[in-house]
């Protein structure tokens, strides 16, 4: 996924987070007999998913240091117990130490009398960092970041992106384990329907003023549940029940919280681990204290019409400096469409394993440079200290000229884990019937699927790196690829139509009746009318999408498909794809794990519109609200939003079945039972598929680093002790919060201040 395809996926998930009718996740299921908390002794028995080869330096064709395609078939695992409720380990966290120490310009405030000493600021419990390759480090100096965004949006957001602050719990080892956050225990009732959860004693906002779970219900009450700030009255997917029906929340009390579900939701915990909340994804908290002067409720002196625009503007506290926050670095100063910067928490309540509170560095700088061939010289200059190459379009064909540059700049490949590459899917509820007939058709998509060159891409574009070809599947690495029959059922999706055979494409298509018969070359519907192919994609595009396109295109024509490709304005191109009025998308991915049940848009309808059925997507969004029941007798295409129920004539059957298996693996306790459930699912992308086209899986992902910037993780360090290789495309991973760079350092703050 490119920058610009990240910027508008995050600015949809943004964007929707009251707004929409239902915005996130849904809950899937653990086992459950006794309750588990954050200090229960791990069990998964998994082992890392993919086995990805050492770097190969100086082989043909491969920039130094990329690593060489990893072996196939690698995916191995087993079904160990893991405790109540959860699907995945369950880190045991790393005591606090006895003493603490401070950054030296914290501490001149606290001889100043202008802070409390550091034991005041920390909660009686601070999180540890466990990270095994952490080093205690220094404190001082500025890390500089740059930008290339149009829309402003990474410009302040890419750092709160990168930091696990309001996480109730966290990923650790690349999406294997779940350990504490925010919270440090929790437990549920025998059926998993009851989930509390236990918050660490003595919490503070930067700004000093007390953390509670009034800070959760505030978010809770006064804006989910407000309808001037929610008009569709929907909850957040990730925070309902596991049969869709909003929880119920009580405080127990101050740093106790209980989520009541009408229903099992067994995997409640790892929705808590999802995002870096408050930011993309649900909000699960506000500042109550201060965002409270901003809601009518509170301050009945605001103007009725006007309170609910200023309202959000405030509550974005990446852009609003005078919002608190539970991050390690809080925002300084926001300059729209220039700068931002980020200033240490003094009340950041994480520590290392040796006290020093954290984060070590100083501040964050984060430039806009709206010009990406600008921004690439800036950072092959030096100019940018640490650079997550998903945030700013940096790709495995940029690593030899920036290894190559005089500046002292490591270049460290970090797993993907995605399950595609660069990716093409038709628009299923495409609003034109005769092509959305055709595309529906499976044998019309796994044509085309045989008449791909996978492994030109590969090559050209990949480096001979990841594993593949793969037709496309999610992500390798998800939980439900590495336990029991898991690696069989994602090596027959993987291989199930990636042989390039355009003698047996062109076979399938003659036999569909699309055939040339106009003398043209280029290939007709069966009744004859002209068939045109557009592969769609936002302006101005990253080199790996347009590498893959280029080949896509080319093959495609060479069947006698008249395939090009279609460059769209960003602008509206989101609303066009939710109306059916867009055909493809020909610049997407397709990853988010660690499980296929926690962020699920292009493996079952449910969340994100812009993948392969967006209509099926938005109904399902509405469904169990007033306004699904509303236009049933307007055409699908124009209610509003644009919606297909499972009762309208153009409802795609494979994605109600697809629904029904789901929505029972939402709720089912027994990991062996869900899975088989997830595997179900599989079967239908199979025979009913592909309902997208991969290239390759589990490609590097670039992250530029200056050599004085240490505990940044090798790609060595995330091969040990657990960890495997990373997992940094899906966003429910988030990287690099997972790495915590509150805990990175300069070798030599002085030369960085």
């Amino acid at each position: 996924m490119n920058d610009r395809d990240r910027l508008d996926r995050r600015g949809f998930l943004r964007l929707s987070a009251l707004a929409a009718a239902g915005t996130m996740l849904a809950a899937c299921g653990g086992t459950a007999s006794t309750p588990g908390s954050a200090g229960t002794t791990p069990g998964t028995g998994r082992s890392p998913t993919q086995s990805a080869a050492q770097p190969t330096p100086g082989a043909p064709g491969v920039p130094t240091g990329v690593p060489s395609a990893a072996p196939r078939a690698s995916a191995t695992g087993t079904s160990a117990a893991a405790p109540a409720g959860h699907g995945f380990g369950i880190a045991t966290p790393v005591a606090p130490p006895s003493k603490y120490k401070e950054a030296p310009t914290l501490g001149s405030l606290v001889k100043a009398g202008k802070l409390p000493p550091v034991e005041k600021r920390l909660p009686e419990n601070p999180y540890v960092v466990p990270h095994h390759w952490l080093q205690p480090g220094k404190y001082g100096g500025t890390m500089s970041w740059v930008c290339s965004d149009t829309s402003d949006w990474a410009t302040a957001h890419d750092v709160q992106e990168s930091m696990y602050g309001h996480s109730p719990v966290r990923w650790l080892r690349d999406g294997l384990e779940v350990g504490p956050g925010l919270a440090e225990s929790w437990e549920a009732n025998e059926d998993l329907s009851v989930w509390t959860f236990h918050f660490r004693k003595g919490l503070r906002w930067s700004d000093g003023q007390p953390w509670t779970v009034d800070d959760i219900l505030f978010w809770w009450e006064d804006e989910v549940h407000n309808k001037e700030l929610n008009p569709t009255g929907g909850t957040p997917l990730e925070f309902n029940s596991g049969n869709g029906k909003p929880p119920q929340l009580r405080k127990v009390d101050g740093h106790t919280l209980e989520i009541r579900y009408e229903s099992s939701t067994p995997l409640a915990v790892e929705y808590a681990a999802v995002w870096v909340k408050r930011g993309i994804g649900p909000q699960w908290m506000d500042c109550k204290h201060y965002m409270k002067q901003f809601h009518i409720k509170y301050n009945r002196k605001l103007n009725p019409k006007k309170w609910t625009d200023n309202f959000f503007a405030k509550q974005d506290w990446a852009t609003n400096p005078d919002n608190p926050t539970m991050t390690g670095w809080r925002p300084k100063q926001y300059k729209k469409g220039r700068f931002s910067i980020w200033e240490r928490n003094p009340y950041y309540w994480c520590v290392d394993r040796w006290g020093n509170q954290l984060p070590y560095l100083d501040r964050i700088t984060v430039t806009n440079i709206q010009d990406p061939q600008v921004m690439r010289l800036n950072i092959q200059q030096g100019k940018a200290d640490f650079v997550h190459g998903a945030f700013v379009g940096v790709s495995l064909s940029d690593v030899s000229t920036i290894k190559s540059s005089p500046a002292k700049l490591d270049v460290h490949l970090w797993d993907g884990g995605t399950g595609a590459g660069s990716a093409f899917w038709f628009n299923l509820d495409y609003a034109n019937k005769k092509y959305r007939d055709l595309f529906r058709n499976p044998r019309f998509r796994q044509a085309l699927s045989l008449a791909f060159d996978r492994k030109t891409v590969i090559k050209t574009v990949y480096f001979n790196t990841g594993d593949g070809p793969t037709t496309g599947t999610m992500s390798p690495k998800a939980l439900e690829f590495n336990v029991d029959q898991g690696p069989q059922v994602y090596k027959q999706w993987r291989d199930s139509y990636v042989e390039y055979d355009p003698a047996k494409a062109k076979s399938m298509l003659d036999e569909l009746g699309v055939k040339d018969v106009d003398g043209d070359g280029w290939r007709e519907f069966p009744d004859g009318s002209k068939l045109r192919i557009t592969l769609d994609y936002t302006t101005p595009g990253a080199p790996e999408h347009l590498g893959k396109d280029q080949v896509l295109q080319k093959n495609w024509q060479a069947i006698g498909i008249n395939a090009k490709m279609n460059p769209v304005s960003p602008t509206g191109y989101g609303d066009q794809w939710d109306a059916g009025k867009m055909m493809s998308n020909a610049a997407w991915t397709a990853s988010d794990g660690p499980s296929l049940l926690l962020y699920s848009s292009n493996f079952v309808p449910e969340n994100e519109p812009l993948h392969w059925a967006p209509l099926h997507t938005q109904y399902y969004l509405l469904k169990d609200t007033p306004q699904a029941k509303k236009e049933l007798n307007v055409d699908p295409w124009k209610r509003h939003p644009p919606r297909l129920a499972p009762g309208d004539k153009e409802f795609w059957k494979p994605v109600g079945r697809m629904w029904e298996l789901y929505d029972r693996a939402k709720t089912e306790t027994d990991p062996l039972k869900r899975n088989k459930l997830v595997w179900e699912v599989v079967k239908i992308h199979v025979t009913e598929g592909p309902m997208f086209q991969g290239t390759v899986a589990n490609t590097p992902y670039v992250e530029v680093v200056n050599q004085g910037l240490r505990n940044v993780p090798t790609r060595d360090d995330l091969g040990k002790n657990g960890y495997r290789h990373g997992y940094a495309e899906p966003w429910i991973h988030p990287t690099p919060a997972v790495y915590d760079p509150e805990t990175w350092y300069w070798d030599n703050p002085a030369e960085h201040s």
